[in-house]
């Protein structure tokens, strides 16, 4: 019996350690004061027809955020390679006009972009 006790004290404290945490996500993203350089997650939005390039977004935010917290990427040959989901930094500037279509936001022109460095899938 002195040895049950210990046993099942450990297999108690193991199963407890294998147990999963979820925790928000932290800051979304960042970008400096002018919108030179952007830091957030790519969004690939599909479009409404089968035969159309989808639109791509870049999640920074929230909605309560300046632009909604997201802008649409142009142009889309900056964006082969990507599937949608990957945190990366890009620099370019935003466009003065809404974004066209049924995006509703503001289309970022891309001058380059890069993966996070830390990105780990």
């Amino acid at each position: 019996m002195k040895r049950a006790l210990p046993l099942a004290l450990a297999a108690l404290l193991l199963a407890a350690c294998k147990a999963r945490k979820d925790f928000p996500e932290p800051g979304l993203g960042w970008h400096s004061p002018s919108f030179s350089v952007v830091f957030g997650r790519l969004q690939r939005i599909p479009a409404a027809e089968a035969d159309a390039p989808p639109t791509w977004a870049l999640r920074f935010g929230t909605p309560n955020d300046t632009y909604e917290g997201e802008l649409a990427l142009t142009p889309p040959e900056r964006l082969l390679g990507y599937s949608g989901g990957e945190p990366v930094e890009i620099r370019g500037h935003v466009l003065s006009d809404p974004a066209p279509g049924l995006y509703n936001g503001r289309t970022y022109v891309v001058d380059s972009i890069q993966l996070w460095s830390g990105y780990r899938q």
